[in-house]
């Protein structure tokens, strides 16, 4: 089991993540995300995750990666296991799915790290030069609707 309470590293660029608690976004902490204040890239874990709704988003979301996915050069930033990535779309009320998004996931624990381009290709950034913590929180938003709908594995 991972320990949700100690510091941990962006597994691009080695800063420490910013823990769900010390956001101004409720979203990263009902949703477990931690963020990186320089490259604005998500880790989510279900441990983490306050609301008992998302925590069994990320656990569906883990199947996936258990035995399948792409092994990745980055290490988990919870268990330090090699992470594997997986394409995955929500699907829209209507049926239809969303662009695949690209998410390293851990095999072991229930860990996901999504780059900050992963979601603007769902969600554009018009941010007008803001920095990485506002692009993170939202972007975190944007991860709180998508939750709402039934995942896909591609």
């Amino acid at each position: 089991m991972a320990d949700t309470n100690a510091p941990h590293y962006c597994p691009r660029d080695g800063s420490l993540l910013i823990p769900p608690e010390a956001s101004n976004r409720s979203a990263s902490a009902r949703h477990g995300m931690h963020h990186c204040d320089t490259c604005a890239g998500m880790l989510l874990n279900a441990e983490a995750a306050q609301s008992t709704f998302c925590a069994n988003k990320l656990e569906e979301m883990h199947n996936g990666f258990i035995t399948e996915g792409t092994p990745v050069d980055i290490d988990c930033p919870f268990c330090d296991a090699q992470m594997r990535v997986r394409n995955f779309s929500f699907q829209r009320i209507d049926g239809s799915l969303t662009d695949p998004i690209e998410i390293d996931g851990c095999p072991n624990c229930t860990s996901f790290w999504l780059d900050a381009g992963e979601l603007h290709r769902l969600s554009p950034p018009e941010n007008g030069g803001r920095t990485a913590r506002v692009e993170a929180n939202t972007l975190a938003v944007v991860l709180e609707i998508l939750f709402q709908l039934p995942i896909v594995l591609l």
